[in-house]
């Protein structure tokens, strides 16, 4: 990371520099929304309203060093681990004449844990909250709690149902989840029976791409959904639906899943039984998977959420207390080299046979803490 070229220039990474290097998406994400869509989804109607806001934050300006509260997911899985890191080694990077503090919750991916670890992290009198919300409905009490005490609040990954926030970074999750849905059905031309696998119930980014998936399938009667269960975004939890699903259902051609580490162990299931991978809608850049998809020769279609783009969250944050307009949606793509989605057909050229199973990319820390935190191939 260098704080040169991200500090202050996080939200003007130019998209045509993503698109000269080849890693603009090839799918199609589904920007283009039907009316029926946008009344259905108070989620997609929030962003693109504030595609075009700016919110002045002149009445958080204050003299740093800056004390910041990061209420993240947690050291649930291998991807919110990599979140953390990328958040202390950015912090680090920026130096104690910026943040003179970063103060951290870990929610364990639970609203119920999450909710009281906001109220303490406020008692502490931070100068901005960054927060991995773990409920839409759960965690919005509490975002407006920290924006009456006078408290800017940063969404980063997810999102809540109050509009009191100064800004969210992540990107359109109905769009991501359209977008993999298309895949899936222009794959099958329109007909076949599919099987969806999705991530946290209540928390938007797993509830809203269901939504934009759902949307998009609903547009094909050809395509019947056979059935929606909840991998919450566990490696484990996802093999063992499938392999139920394996048992239950003779025919299934294809599979959209909600990414995390879901995907993985949706191909060990397959793997296990000796059966034929349909197509999947919900690949990843994650070394597992990738891995597991050359060897197998998949078809996927790939999105990304990048662990790094807490470094994002961060950078909003300190331009919020240095009085900085900040445009109230930031979406990583824009931001973060290497994030677009992709197919099987680029698939490869983000594999690193370096990196454990465990490792979700882009790494924008230095490398050398992969090997510390023991994410390298043995």
């Amino acid at each position: 990371m260098n704080p040169k070229h991200l500090f202050q220039k996080i939200v003007s990474f130019p998209v045509t520099l993503l698109l000269a290097l080849g890693l603009a998406a090839p799918l199609e994400a589904g920007e283009q929304f039907t009316q029926e869509e946008i009344a259905s989804s108070p989620y997609l109607q929030s962003v693109l309203r504030r595609m075009d806001e700016r919110y002045d934050t002149s009445k958080f300006r204050k003299k740093g060093p800056y004390r910041i509260a990061l209420a993240a997911q947690g050291t649930s899985n291998s991807w919110s681990a990599l979140f953390d890191e990328h958040a202390v080694s950015y912090a680090k990077e920026l130096g104690k004449e910026v943040i003179e503090e970063l103060l951290y919750a870990d929610a364990q991916a639970s609203a119920d844990n999450q909710i009281p670890q906001v109220e303490d992290l406020l008692a502490q009198e931070p100068d901005a909250l960054i927060l991995v919300p773990m409920g839409a409905a759960a965690l919005s009490a509490p975002v407006e709690r920290a924006m009456a005490q006078g408290v800017p609040v940063v969404l980063c990954t997810s999102a809540v149902e109050t509009d009191n926030f100064v800004t969210e970074v992540g990107t359109n999750l109905y769009a991501s989840g359209a977008g993999l849905a298309k895949y899936l059905i222009e794959k099958l031309g329109g007909r076949g029976n599919v099987l969806m696998m999705t991530g946290i119930p209540g928390v938007s980014t797993s509830d809203v791409m269901e939504a934009g998936a759902k949307a998009a399938f609903k547009k094909h009667p050809g395509i019947k959904l056979l059935d929606v269960q909840p991998g919450n975004w566990s490696t484990a939890e996802a093999k063992r639906i499938m392999e139920t699903w394996l048992v239950q259902h003779d025919r299934v051609d294809g599979i959209w899943s909600g990414g995390a580490q879901m995907s993985q162990g949706i191909v060990s299931a397959y793997l296990d039984k000796g059966a034929k991978i349909p197509p999947i809608g919900g690949g990843e850049f994650a070394t597992g998977f990738l891995r597991l998809a050359i060897a197998n020769d998949l078809e996927y279609g790939a999105w990304q959420y990048p662990n790094a783009m807490v470094v994002l969250c961060m950078d909003a944050a300190v331009n919020i207390l240095r009085g900085r307009l900040v445009p109230r949606f930031i979406d990583f793509v824009d931001h973060i080299p290497g994030t677009g989605t992709f197919t099987d057909v680029e698939g490869r050229k983000y594999y690193n046979a370096k990196w454990s199973d465990d490792v979700f990319g882009p790494i924008l820390f230095p490398k050398e803490r992969l090997a510390k935190l023991g994410f390298l191939s043995k």
